[in-house]
């Protein structure tokens, strides 16, 4: 849906909605939104900015009378391409204010527009903090990481975004509110909530009927983020509870319009400790990855040996022998002498490049992180006509997988006539995976669509993973839901789409696509790649 309402007229409908200092139609905003951290490109017919509710439901009001399409936007950091779209983009950067803080139920209310780092700044004042920590956290927002059900390097303690939403306010795209928390089915509040939305019960009646196919569904895999969680709704479901919030994270902004959101969060831990190690063979990584993880690491991150030969070893002081990279830390109980009994057993057991480094000091292991957070701005910025396109960049496998898929990776650049950046969270077998290739070549971008063949069957098909561990669909792996699914379950996702968006209006192209990722393909101008 785009409408047949001509621009002059949208345009003139915003500002007398919201205000003409917030609306914005001229070619270097429509430019400037075309465009977020993933390859796509969608030129909008105008930006709206908002700053309350209010603003939102004007927003949503003039869509839905003039049938042109919304998408909600914060930051723009998205991998996927959820973050751009054809219609009017809803930038949410204004609404960003903390609503309340209540330290005894550890928990903090908040407007969507509001940056990580920015929350974190308040919580820390108190001792607190949100869990989630993606390699954006100092430019994401949280509106953002709730529709993406964003995790980062701490998700194998502390899970995705999913688990710390306590509530949310949401609008629909009809302009209905909804108080978005766990609801018992039983009682008065899901009567009056279907009373007045009634797509919920068709959505639960979905869920229910389709029950076994969505169990039979689930990948064996630690985290998602693919779709709609109906595994996680089937379960609660099964206890006598809609858990409305669930069902709005992660649904990348095609269900609703996020108006505030409360979080859980937690105490800053008293003490941590990082460990780095190098490996001096590859084939260790597997086996020493699963003897860490029996002492309980609150992170777990590596680095493949081709990837760290991409980057500076001297400058960055990586020993010219190492295979691999393993960045670890604890954070709870006597994180001393869990990290000694780490050290003793892994030397003991696998040849390291050099002697480990524990650093228990917040410098020390700033310098310890150097190395895993540079990968990703340097590998971007590396000169050159090719470069490191996210077209591939976030699939998941089973975690006792990931060497065997890492290895896959690099053998799959290799004959594709490329190397790639392979790099992540492999504790959960979260990888992140940058093939380089010079799109404007068009052999080149032959062989990335080829490439991309393989690598979507593999993930799916040989290795029972998923193509987005925390980055969502959005655009540039729609048509891959299906597939990750199946008809049935994916046929569920539509319908609930279809209950609490019947006209299409929120984020079309997001999630439900069939068309080939490159059709949004931004990349064959000469920026950037993200």
């Amino acid at each position: 849906m785009s409408g047949s309402v001509d621009d002059a007229t949208l345009r003139r409908s915003l500002e007398e909605a919201i205000g003409a200092e917030a609306v914005r139609t001229d070619e270097a905003s429509r430019r400037t939104y075309s465009t977020d951290a993933s390859p796509c490109a969608v030129e909008p017919r105008a930006v709206a900015f908002v700053d309350s509710e209010a603003g939102i439901r004007a927003v949503l009001d003039v869509c839905r009378a003039l049938e042109v399409p919304i998408t909600p936007r914060a930051s723009g950091t998205s991998l996927s391409g959820a973050a751009i779209g054809p219609g009017v983009v809803l930038d949410t950067t204004r609404f960003h204010r903390v609503l309340a803080f209540d330290p005894e139920r550890r928990l903090v209310r908040v407007e969507p527009g509001i940056l990580l780092a920015e929350l974190n700044a308040y919580l820390a004042d108190r001792g607190m903090r949100f869990a989630p920590d993606p390699g954006s956290q100092e430019l994401c927002r949280i509106g953002g990481m709730v529709g993406h059900n964003a995790s980062g390097y701490r998700s194998v303690k502390y899970g995705q975004t999913r688990d710390h939403v306590a509530a949310l306010k949401i609008l629909l795209a009809d302009g209905t509110p909804v108080d978005a928390h766990d609801v018992p089915l039983d009682g008065a509040e899901w009567r009056e909530l279907v009373g007045r939305v009634g797509g919920l019960e068709n959505i639960r009646r979905e869920i229910a009927d389709h029950r076994e196919a969505i169990v039979a569904s689930r990948r064996p895999i630690r985290k998602h983020s693919c779709g709609y969680d109906l595994m996680g709704l089937a379960e609660s479901l099964d206890r006598g509870v809609f858990p409305l919030a669930s069902l709005f994270v992660g649904s990348e902004g095609t269900l609703g319009v996020i108006t505030e959101a409360t979080l859980r969060v937690v105490r800053i831990p008293e003490h941590r400790v990082t460990l780095l190690l190098y490996l001096d063979r590859f084939e260790d990584l597997g086996p020493a990855v699963g003897d860490i993880l029996t002492s309980g690491p609150s992170a777990i991150e590596a680095v493949d040996g081709d990837t760290l030969s991409l980057l500076d070893r001297e400058a960055l002081d990586v020993p010219r022998s190492a295979k691999a990279m393993l960045l670890v830390e604890f954070d709870e109980g006597d994180v001393e002498v869990t990290a000694k009994g780490v050290v003793d057993r892994i030397t003991s057991r696998y040849r390291l490049s050099r002697a480990a480094e524990v650093a228990s000091g917040p410098a020390r292991q700033s310098l310890l992180w150097r190395v895993r957070r540079s990968v990703f701005p340097t590998i971007i910025q590396r000169p050159g006509a090719r470069k490191a396109w996210g077209f591939v960049e976030d699939p998941i496998v089973p975690r006792d997988r990931v060497p065997e898929f890492i290895g896959f990776l690099v053998d799959l650049a290799r004959r594709h006539d490329t190397v790639a950046g392979i790099y992540g969270h492999i504790g959960d077998g979260n990888t992140h995976y940058r093939p380089f290739f010079d799109p404007s070549d068009p052999d080149a971008f032959a062989r990335m669509q080829a490439l991309r063949e393989e690598f979507d069957r593999a993930v799916l098909d040989r290795f029972h993973g998923a193509p987005s561990g925390e980055h969502g669909i959005g655009r540039i792996r729609a048509e891959t839901l299906p597939r990750v699914w199946g008809d049935e379950v994916y046929g569920v996702m539509r319908r609930i789409k279809d209950a609490l968006d019947p006209r299409g209006l929120l984020n079309p192209g997001v999630l439900f696509s069939a068309d080939p990722w490159w059709t949004t393909w931004g990349g064959l101008e000469s920026r950037v790649p993200m």
